[in-house]
């Protein structure tokens, strides 16, 4: 894996592009992840990737990356080093078979290094592809671009490593608390314990993961003069550091409350490298070469000083022009990658565990396509609800709608209430992927306007493929989610799941389903505007918005005159049936007024409205008449639903 970050920097370095790595830490100091962004010059896709470690977060950045290129033709997919098991080995050895450690092994930013440039004459150009492709495989052998690998990770680690010791042993505050520092603190506090008869133990515990570990030192001391005790405790990435910090925070104290003086000898300085000066000869043409740069670039010359000991300033006072910052290639628009084999698209993470890790796409279709044929012929449950489902009005409709979807980005499909377009369109969709052997490339997220909806459909869509909610469906809702399988599977969530979601991106996610669009709100309004600049960025994702039968001509018109699809429900024959007929069939006799309500309608009644009940066609009998002009006619009784009810 290690030969992928190699690879596209190789890639990047012969096409004279910067590459640069953004790494930050997310989550608690307990569940810590890495995420990685990788972007390169030229090109506004964003590779992102995320493990525990900062180096496989790396890997997987590039990978991510490396998918694009294949995507927009830029690279060849048998030139990449493989992605499979047996390339794994990226934390523990390198292409030599020596350790290397956890750490980033990849610059943040900036060209690449040297070990990786690649040679400016034309042969080398020429052979690329054959000896990069050739050296970055399984077998594990040395890159063919400079020296060893191991050796440059092993200097750049040291290099980290007494970067980080000298950056905790700078001090610019050691004057306000007595010129005591990390170098003197630790003796004057021994001296202390000796005098007072102290017995001081630092008590260490250790923090962080195996690749990134520190340590923290506490103590606490009785100070009799005070009649109190004193704590510190100090955070360092060894102990030994971690005892000079927690001893100076001691020293410190003890200073402020004056019961030590400050310190009086002379303060370590860390003196830079001196150089000898030597004398130099130029030759005319070397002389005349730097007086025409100098006019070039138009410097002023500063004349040498008449002591040779004095310092002189070779800074220009103001600065006229900055040297431009690294782009960042930011298009405001949500970023997007179809399905891959080791990303879970619902948790928005890398797959570094398990068989999934290592599988390919292949493998995971034919497994995902091989377990539904098994449940086809062999769970008659299952056979019972397709016989089900095949009356549905929908069904009619399925091949059309697919067409559609594969043929343009978006699609509206409108249809009544329930002719099951919420329920039967995802599963059309995703078992056409699994029959065509395409399961790893679908996955399908579809919105609804209420939790409960979500949580019925999907409840509902796993009950017709006789499975258990949170294998190929789930859903996720406020403080409730039941996740499906990261490949083949279809998620309901709310609206405003999805637009949080956003937020980290719609990675592996290849259709999109927006139900219920009718029942506008600010919500379902700004994720229409977020999908219309997504589809014109990334025409590759399927975006489908389904309807009741509204006028859905808006809709059409911002998205580019995208297709409709009409479905049409089911039709059946309607009576109907007055309050005669009512009183007629069930053969209804009004129960007598209350007289307390009578009282109260003749005290109430002003208007001299007509009392329609009064008027009845010759077509029923007069009991029919008696009895209907006994009924107020702006109240119904309750009697009579319920023997309409029985």
């Amino acid at each position: 894996m290690g030969d992928v970050k190699n690879f596209l920097y190789a890639w990047c370095g012969k096409r004279k592009i910067t590459i640069a790595y953004e790494i930050r830490a997310v989550g608690n100091k307990n569940r810590q992840k890495f995420v990685c962004e990788v972007r390169v010059t030229g090109f506004n896709y964003i590779g992102m990737g995320n493990s525990t470690n900062k180096k496989d977060a790396q890997t997987n950045a590039a990978r991510d990356f490396l998918n694009y290129l294949v995507r927009v033709n830029e690279i060849k997919s048998e030139e990449i080093p493989a992605f499979g098991a047996g390339a794994v080995g990226t934390s523990t050895e390198g292409a030599s078979g020596a350790e290397v450690g956890d750490g980033p092994d990849v610059p943040l930013g900036g060209p690449a290094p040297p070990h990786l440039a690649l040679k400016s004459e034309p042969d080398d150009a020429a052979t690329f592809t054959e000896t990069t492709v050739g050296n970055s495989g399984y077998g594990g052998a040395q890159w063919d671009r400079g020296a060893n690998l191991n050796d440059y990770y092993s200097r750049k680690e040291e290099q980290e490593v007494q970067a980080t010791l000298e950056s905790e042993e700078i001090d610019l505050n050691a004057g306000l608390h007595g010129n005591w520092t990390l170098e003197n603190a630790k003796a004057r506090l021994n001296q202390f314990f000796q005098k007072e008869k102290i017995q001081g133990e630092y008590k260490y515990t250790q923090v962080g993961p195996d690749h990134n570990r520190s340590f923290i030192a506490e103590m606490t001391i009785y100070v009799k003069h005070l009649g109190r005790r004193i704590f510190a405790r100090e955070h360092g990435s060894n102990k030994k550091l971690a005892a000079q910090s927690c001893a100076l925070s001691l020293v410190r104290q003890l200073y402020h409350l004056s019961i030590i003086e400050a310190y009086s000898g002379q303060t370590k300085k860390k003196e830079g490298e001196s150089v000898e000066p030597y004398d130099i000869n130029l030759t005319s043409n070397l002389e005349s070469q730097l007086k025409r740069i100098v006019d070039e670039m138009h410097l002023e010359v500063i004349s040498p000083p008449e002591d040779p000991s004095s310092p002189v300033l070779l800074s220009i006072g103001k600065l006229a022009h900055f040297e431009p910052s690294q782009k960042q290639n930011q298009t405001g628009v949500v970023p997007w990658s179809p399905p891959q084999s080791n990303w879970n698209p619902w948790t928005s993470c890398n797959i570094d565990e398990g068989p999934l890790a290592y599988a390919t796409p292949e493998q995971i279709s034919i497994d995902i396509k091989s377990n539904l044929l098994y449940q086809l012929e062999n769970d008659q449950e299952l056979q019972k609800i397709l016989q089900e489902r095949e009356t549905l009005p929908v069904k009619n409709f399925e091949r059309d709608i697919l067409n559609a979807i594969r043929q343009n980005s978006v699609v509206i499909i409108r249809g009544a209430t329930g002719c099951g377009k919420t329920t039967q369109v995802p599963q059309y969709i995703l078992d056409e992927c699994i029959h065509g052997g395409r399961a790893a490339e679908c996955n399908i997220v579809v919105t609804q306007p209420r939790r409960i909806s979500a949580v019925s459909v999907a409840e509902r869509v796993a009950y017709e493929r006789a499975e258990e909610p949170g294998n190929s469906c789930g859903y996720s809702v406020r403080f409730e989610s039941m996740l499906p399988r990261p490949h083949a599977s279809v998620m309901f969530c709310t609206v405003g799941v999805l637009l949080r979601k956003l937020e980290a991106g719609i990675r592996g996610i290849s259709h999109v389903i927006v139900d219920e669009i009718h029942e506008r709100d600010i919500n379902t309004d700004f994720l229409l505007v977020v999908l219309r600049d997504v589809v014109q960025t990334y025409p590759e994702i399927r975006v489908i918005l389904m309807s009741a039968t509204i006028d859905t001509s808006m809709f059409c018109e911002y998205f580019f005159n995208c297709p409709i699809i009409e479905v049409f429900g089911r039709t059946y024959a309607v009576q109907e049936y007055f309050l005669e007929d009512c009183i007629q069939m069930t053969k209804f006799i009004p129960p007598p007024k209350d007289k307390k309500k009578k009282d109260k309608d003749e005290e109430g009644t002003d208007d001299d409205d007509a009392n329609c009940n009064l008027i009845c066609s010759d077509e029923y009998g007069p009991e029919t008449k008696s009895r209907m002009a006994q009924m107020n006619e702006k109240e119904t009784p309750f009697e009579l639903i319920e023997a309409l009810l029985k």
